[in-house]
């Protein structure tokens, strides 16, 4: 069973993610957070700025990919998924097109071996996030390529969309920035990308709707809301768990 999140930056889909998890489990359900990236305050006074501890992060993502790439078999289908989208929806900045090749990359592995597992995954950003990312970095993000790319990727049980207004948007993103390390500062996105990405994901949240995919809206702006969506979102993931613990067992077809 997995639940993937997805939505613009800033509405909070790390912050829910979480949120539904530890309701899962206190209802002592079978949960587990993957890939999430709920970043702690690294300073220091050995290293204020953040320097020490970004370029150790981008040591740590680059030795990953080398140690895929040392075992091209066993992960060749990690790479094709990879190859598949970053093809059809190529950012245009050099910088991000290798984050988030290595994101995918991660994403794909990390993916592949939760398929199995029979606990509730619960991936806060994942392959509906990172097709939206794509397209707000690439120049090519239309209907026709969007539908390629979707087509690339693995199906989640359910998808949980978190939306809200621009303003709030901007005002979480502005504590976000104000909270950062310089060098954290220097990955970022500028905010008008971080907004375009609000159009980019209800585009994309529709060409799933339009394939039939279930797609759970949650609206940030009003906290009640939140509330009663973890419930809505908890009743949906647990009914669709235990048919895929309890399949209908269907009468044999009689031979003619």
């Amino acid at each position: 069973m997995i639940v993937e999140f997805v939505g613009p930056a800033g509405s909070g889909k790390t912050t829910f993610a979480h949120a539904l998890y530890e309701q899962l489990r206190a209802h002592g359900h079978p949960a587990r957070i993957v890939l999430t990236d709920r970043r702690a305050d690294h300073r220091s006074m050995l290293d204020p700025g953040g320097i020490v501890t970004a370029l150790g992060r981008v040591a740590r993502a680059a030795a990953r990919s080398i140690g895929m790439a040392c075992r091209p078999s066993a992960n060749a289908v990690d790479f094709r998924i990879r190859a598949n989208l970053v093809q059809t929806l190529p950012p245009r900045n050099v910088i991000w097109r290798i984050r988030l090749s290595q994101y995918v990359l991660r994403l794909a592995r990390a993916w592949r071996q939760s398929v199995t597992s029979e606990e509730i995954l619960i991936f806060d950003e994942a392959f509906v996030q990172a097709v939206s990312m794509l397209a707000c970095f690439s120049g090519t993000a239309d209907e026709t390529h969007l539908a390629h790319a979707l087509d690339f990727i693995p199906e989640s049980d359910v998808v949980v969309r978190i939306d809200a207004c621009e303003q709030l948007l901007i005002e979480r993103l502005d504590r976000r920035q104000k909270s950062h390390t310089f060098a954290e500062r220097l990955f970022e996105t500028g905010l008008d990308i971080r907004l375009q990405s609000a159009a980019v994901v209800a585009h994309v949240c529709d060409l799933l709707t339009a394939r039939g995919r279930l797609i759970i809206d949650v609206d940030a702006n009003n906290q009640r809301s939140l509330t009663l969506a973890i419930d809505e979102i908890e009743e949906e993931i647990l009914a669709r768990y235990k048919r895929s613990l309890h399949p209908v067992a269907y009468p044999p077809t009689p031979l003619h």
